[in-house]
């Protein structure tokens, strides 16, 4: 009788022992969803403010998403200027250049600017990646 009693409890607390498989308090969380096809990120977001410390410490633009070999193949970044006519610097690749972030690091606070780029896997196959609009907030 004793050893079911062992027996019924060791199994009842292994039941109750299942750990919970819910995000980590202390996980890096992103502001865009997991997997899926190619995004764009900057500074660890899908959109949003941008800080000039964040910005200081970006060199690219990164996709997330499920295409583990995509990779940008064209870069623009976009503003209005006061005319309300389109500004903007364009890339063969995901690299900042010194003038694109030297064009977002002079923005007024509060200016809205638009990341597109072109994306293609390994395979040559081109994905559609929406843009993306950040606001500087300097």
């Amino acid at each position: 009788m004793f050893t079911h009693s062992l027996f019924l409890v060791a199994a009842l607390a292994s039941v109750s022992a299942v750990p919970f498989h819910g995000p980590s308090p202390t996980a890096n969380v992103l502001t865009a969803p997991v997997g899926g096809p190619p995004r764009i990120s900057l500074a660890n977001k899908d959109k949003g403010d941008i800080t000039k410390a964040e910005w200081a410490a970006v060199k690219s633009v990164e996709l997330h998403g499920c295409v583990p070999d995509a990779h940008i193949t064209a870069l623009t970044l976009c503003i209005k200027d006061c005319g309300s006519k389109d500004a903007s610097l364009s890339t063969t690749s995901g690299m900042l250049t010194k003038e694109m972030l030297s064009m977002i690091a002079n923005l007024p606070a509060g200016t809205p600017f638009t990341v597109k780029v072109a994306v293609r896997d390994g395979k040559n196959k081109a994905w559609e990646v929406p843009d993306a609009t950040y606001v500087w907030r300097g």
